[in-house]
């Protein structure tokens, strides 16, 4: 019984340690294969962080140019409004220098249009008061002749 029960030992021991030879090779398989996943997905990681930054340095310059784009659509529009603001001021506002000459030109010609006239009309009204002080007094002399003869 004895040689039974060593042998027995020994098979049991065969087994187990075929068994847990299999078992670390089945892990050992399982650890390369996940670290080899690993890797992978580490490689794949860094592609995607590259494109990632590939990605926002193109987003930058876009930006950068659009930025440098506007602002020279700004710029441009600040001229321009500048410019008509300018020529607003200069042709339409700031001409009251040439309108107050104008103005005071024809206000000078109206008062002495208006002068004349009144002169006119002065001298017309007292040549008719002379004319009636006239035909009053030569009718009162002639109706102080016609006694006079009577």
């Amino acid at each position: 019984m004895d040689y039974f029960t060593k042998q027995s030992w020994k098979t049991a021991q065969q087994h187990l340690n075929t068994m847990n030879h299999q078992i670390q090779e089945y892990r050992i398989k399982k650890l390369d294969k996940f670290q080899f996943i690993i890797i992978e997905e580490l490689e794949n990681f860094e592609k995607d962080s590259q494109s990632l930054k590939d990605l926002e340095k193109e987003f930058v310059d876009f930006w950068e140019k659009t930025f440098q784009k506007f602002s020279a659509y700004q710029k441009s529009e600040q001229q321009r409004l500048h410019l008509l603001k300018a020529s607003l001021d200069k042709n339409v506002f700031y001409n009251t220098d040439y309108e107050d000459t104008v103005f005071t030109s024809e206000m000078c010609s109206m008062k002495e249009n208006m002068k004349m006239l009144q002169d006119r009309l002065l001298k017309e009204t007292q040549e008719e008061e002379l004319l009636n002080v006239r035909r009053g007094l030569m009718s009162l002399f002639m109706a102080h002749e016609r006694n006079v003869h009577v």
